[in-house]
């Protein structure tokens, strides 16, 4: 009888475990953002009206025309949007959902100004007159408000407080960050390019980072590179725009060849090969050598 009962509990605890693993885990791409816009937030009296509106697409075009093209460059899935309302302030609340956390992150790190007022929400976030922009996970939250008084001000960080606090998703850095240098960055200046990095469509899934080294400004880059194509489509768009210069040796990169071009933005651009990742430097001269080789050569 004691057999008999052990076999029956494995086969529960069996069947527990079966159900659990079975369950499938959503992709990031496969949320909604409509279920994270709460009806009330009732320590500010403040309510949702009307319907939760919704933009998928291409569609994102008829809600925010002028607007739309850079969402989309970083695979903008849907938005949802809607209005709130208490007795002092009305305001709009939007939830943009991108196909991953690290793409969402990019979108931020081009809205986000040089000098921001940061709020402590998920990833990061700020706040400017009458609005609130931060980053979750694979969402980006805007709201705003009609006025910029204090009523509008408590509304405004109790709705964001609470969404925040619903959305899932990851609360830090992409991980590929951790990649560059500490010593020498300059904040609020890391960004992450989904495509079209220095305007070149082949330059696509970019982290760049700045740093003051000389009294100089200059920006490091990295981006996944595996077989080679992008150095080498680079290599021959410089070439034929007759800006491939003589490189300097020694930098540790794996290529047997690198390039230095010259851009009228951002002056010397110097990149190779690095562990399956094409590095550079931007704004690069000879003073900067020994920091670009540092970083080279961390990559083991």
């Amino acid at each position: 009888m004691l057999r008999i009962k052990i076999i029956s509990m494995v086969a529960v605890m069996l069947l527990v475990l079966i159900v659990a693993c079975s369950k499938k885990i959503p992709e990031e791409s496969e949320y909604d953002p409509k279920q994270y816009l709460p009806e009330k937030i009732e320590s500010v009296n403040l309510a949702r009206t009307g319907e939760i509106r919704s933009f998928a697409g291409n569609r994102l075009w008829e809600y925010i025309d002028g607007g739309a093209e850079l969402y989309l460059q970083f695979r903008f899935i849907d938005v949802a949007t809607a209005d709130y309302k208490n007795p002092d302030v009305e305001m709009v609340a939007d939830i943009y959902h991108f196909e991953n956390s690290t793409n969402a992150y990019g979108l931020y790190t081009q809205l986000r100004p040089t000098e921001p007022n940061y709020i402590l929400l998920g990833v990061e976030g700020f706040a400017a007159p009458a609005s609130i922009i931060f980053v979750k996970g694979p969402f980006l939250v805007r709201l705003m408000t009609y006025k910029d008084d204090e009523p509008g001000n408590l509304a405004l960080t109790a709705l964001a407080q609470e969404i925040s606090k619903i959305l899932p998703g990851a609360t830090s850095r992409p991980n590929t960050f951790l990649l560059f240098p500490v010593n020498n960055v300059i904040g609020t200046s890391d960004k992450y390019y989904s495509e079209s990095f220095h305007g070149l469509k082949f330059m696509s899934r970019v982290y760049s980072q700045d740093y003051f080294l000389d009294n100089d400004t200059i920006t490091l880059f990295l981006t996944p590179d595996e077989s080679g194509e992008k150095y080498l489509r680079w290599t021959e768009y410089a070439a034929a725009m007759k800006k491939l210069g003589t490189p300097p040796d020694s930098l540790g990169f794996d290529s047997t060849t690198v390039f230095l071009m010259e851009d009228n933005i951002s002056g010397s651009v110097l990149a190779g090969l690095k562990k399956g990742r094409l590095l550079g430097m931007a704004k690069y001269n000879e003073l900067h050598k020994k920091f670009l080789s540092d970083w080279i050569n961390s990559f083991q």
